[in-house]
């Protein structure tokens, strides 16, 4: 029978029903959470990490959770980590590398045995520390708001209970911990604040932490609108953030950061961006971005060139339909033969007759250019060609002389980008 308000936190998460991976330091929050989540009755498996940076101390902590899986009857997976070697590797810090590593390994097991959420136990102080770290470090909407209790990846079912809230339950079920000593100095930020910081402000402020609680949830709701206000102008499919959207949006640096966030852009790019001339690039972890004559355009390398989808309607040669294939925009193109046509990658050598320039020849490359495309995007444009290798189309922008449509043609075909 569930009676304590943790269990019931607990046992009421939709995720529970598709098991969790229980990730369990030995410290008072994570034992509270393995105790409530075996109290009920959710399926779990238990990784712990040993991050092998405090001796005989860690070791300790290890066999703590062992411990109390075998006593509990739940699988308990334990690894050990060269921390200090990851973090010389890397050039990170240990507390960065830390994260990375044990992230890295819940993401792979989560995977492994097809598991609903990795599970945490951080608490309501943990998230206030959280949200004041995110402000002096110089953050926006979205990090003042801290720490979500269900991001669809991770769970954190005590987020809404105090430290002190959750030493009560463990003693209550008769339930002991361990305890890093490395939480009891001040030697790092987040230590700082919870040792020395907020225990003052707490003094002055009985109500602080319920206080900065309420405001995050102001400051959610806040985010889910602008959320919702930047959508409006984020680029669809071709990636391009087109000047006249960066002109009609009040905040343009906020929807640069927003629409690039997922790619590693840092604080101080958007302004850069913003302020270059056409022919400027940034290189990203998770691509590039270009300012071109239209915005700025986003290209990850890595992934093939989109190549177009080209619709063939046809028509009989009547007046009516020829007198369409006169007027016809860039993004059609009217043929009197689709014999041997075929899309390929720009290449170097090939050069485009084009449509009203008295049979000269121009470099495709140079077309290209003319027409406002980026080195990439030139790089990874699709020209339609004849077998004879003669460019019929640059598809979007210029149509050739070859293969026009003439009154003695038996039928018009209509190629559409689509």
């Amino acid at each position: 029978m569930i009676s304590h308000p943790i269990e019931s936190a607990v046992a009421r998460q939709p995720s529970a029903s598709g098991g969790w991976l229980l990730c369990v330091s030995g410290g008072a929050d994570s034992m509270a959470l393995l105790h409530a989540a075996v109290r009920a009755g959710v399926c779990a498996l238990v990784a712990h990490c040993n991050f092998c940076l405090r001796g005989a101390e860690s070791d300790r902590d290890e066999q703590a959770v062992r411990d109390a899986c075998r006593a509990l009857g739940v699988e308990c997976i334990v690894r050990r980590f060269d921390t200090k070697a990851y973090c010389r590797e890397h050039g990170v810090s240990l507390e960065m590398g830390c994260r990375e590593l044990r992230y890295d390994w819940f993401r792979s097991l989560k995977r492994e045995h097809s598991l609903s959420r990795i599970v945490v136990a951080h608490n309501a102080d943990d998230n206030t520390e959280t949200m004041l770290l995110n402000l002096l470090r110089g953050t926006g909407v979205r990090g003042l708001t801290a720490m979500r209790e269900d991001t669809g990846e991770i769970l954190r079912p005590l987020l809404s209970f105090s430290r002190a809230e959750i030493v009560g339950y463990l003693e209550g079920i008769g339930v002991r911990w361990v305890t890093d000593s490395s939480n009891l100095t001040s030697d790092f930020k987040r230590n700082f604040l919870r040792n020395d910081v907020l225990p003052l402000l707490r003094t002055r402020w009985p109500e602080l932490d319920k206080t900065l609680a309420r405001t995050r949830e102001h400051l959610a709701d806040t985010q889910a609108l602008a959320g919702d206000a930047l959508s409006r102008y984020l680029p669809g499919a071709d990636n391009l953030l087109s000047l006249e959207d960066l002109h009609a949006c009040p905040a343009p640096e906020t929807l640069v950061y927003e629409w690039l966030r997922p790619h590693g852009i840092n604080k101080t790019q958007p302004a850069e961006m913003l302020g270059a001339r056409p022919g400027a690039s940034w290189c990203l972890p998770g691509g590039v971005v270009e300012r071109t004559r239209f915005g700025l355009l986003f290209t990850n390398p890595d992934e093939p060139p989109r190549v177009p989808q080209i619709e063939v309607d046809t028509f009989p040669n009547t007046a009516h339909y020829y007198e369409l294939c006169v007027g016809s925009a860039p993004d059609v193109c009217y043929c009197s033969d689709t014999t041997g046509l075929h899309l390929h990658l720009v290449r170097s050598d090939d050069y485009i007759a084009p449509l009203g320039m008295g049979g000269k020849r121009v470099k495709v490359q140079k077309a290209l250019k003319d027409a406002g495309l980026s080195p990439l995007q030139r790089a990874r444009f699709f020209l339609l060609a004849d077998a004879e290798d003669r460019v019929i189309w640059l598809p979007g922008i210029r149509r050739s002389i070859h293969r026009l449509v003439t009154p003695d043609s038996p039928q018009i075909f209509r190629l559409k980008m689509i």
